[in-house]
């Protein structure tokens, strides 16, 4: 992801809230929403709706924005009308669930994040805890639209107590009329956490990585970051996918060690 001045892109995200966009359809766009729509036979995320600039894959939420701590229906998904033919359209969370870690500057791996992210629509629920998840998909608006919120809550972990901070859900989207997937985008949520390392946090999304295989922010690739490869080993859409195919694995362990050492190598 391209890097993005952070003033302008909180703006962005929070300024949009609840307000509606646009009137007169059926089922009406909303600002803050997460854009949909069908682009050279790929579904495409953009947005935020009501926002002049694009986010690039990366959108902005607030748990407790409707007065439910811990809980927040935002953002939720909208495709105009005529959109897409009959079919549904899904989720598959491509991680656990991350948090922002103000101390070293980096996500820690979902196996250190007690807490739990519950997303729900109706009956429908999953939770997403240390690994990617298969999620669920909901059928196409008989007017080709695709408006959808859905319950996000995050819950606490074995502690009993939900940390302050900002957390993390990768994710992308798919669809049963034989469209390709989305790319991979993510939704950032915001429990209470100080606005420092909100932008702390967004400003992350858009660093550009200089040296492979530094996860921790360390400026050397050593045990700190072999511990958070073997972690996600077998995940995909994980940090420590060096090689950018999907997997965490045995080619991105030799990557790894082959950057060994101090950054500046």
């Amino acid at each position: 992801m391209q890097e993005r001045p952070i003033k302008e892109f909180t703006h962005a995200m929070l300024a949009a809230g609840a307000v509606a966009l646009f009137a007169g359809q059926a089922l009406a766009q909303h600002a803050g929403d997460i854009g949909l729509r069908a682009t050279e036979g790929r579904l495409e995320v953009y947005g935020p709706l009501g926002s002049e600039t694009d986010t690039d894959g990366v959108f902005l939420a607030r748990f407790g924005d409707t007065g439910f701590e811990g809980y927040t229906p935002n953002p939720g998904f909208d495709a105009l009308p005529g959109s897409f033919s009959p079919g549904r359209i899904g989720f598959d969370a491509l991680s656990g669930l991350m948090r922002w870690d103000p101390i070293s500057s980096s996500w820690l791996p979902p196996v250190e994040v007690e807490e739990r992210l519950s997303i729900s629509f109706i009956t429908l629920e999953i939770v997403v805890e240390d690994e990617p998840t298969m999620g669920f998909d909901l059928a196409i608006q008989p007017d080709g639209g695709w408006h959808r919120h859905m319950n996000f809550e995050l819950l606490s972990g074995d502690s009993g107590t939900r940390l302050d901070g900002i957390y993390r859900f990768d994710l992308t989207l798919y669809a049963t009329q034989g469209l390709e997937n989305s790319e991979p985008f993510t939704i950032l949520f915001d429990y209470n956490a100080a606005q420092e390392d909100v932008d702390d946090a967004i400003d992350s999304m858009y660093e550009t990585e200089t040296c492979p295989g530094d996860f921790d922010g360390n400026d050397a690739v050593d045990g700190g970051d072999l511990a958070t490869l073997l972690a996600e080993w077998g995940q995909n859409g994980a940090t420590s996918d060096l090689s950018g195919d999907g997997l965490v694995g045995g080619e991105d362990l030799s990557i790894l060690l082959g950057r060994w050492g101090p950054c500046s190598q």
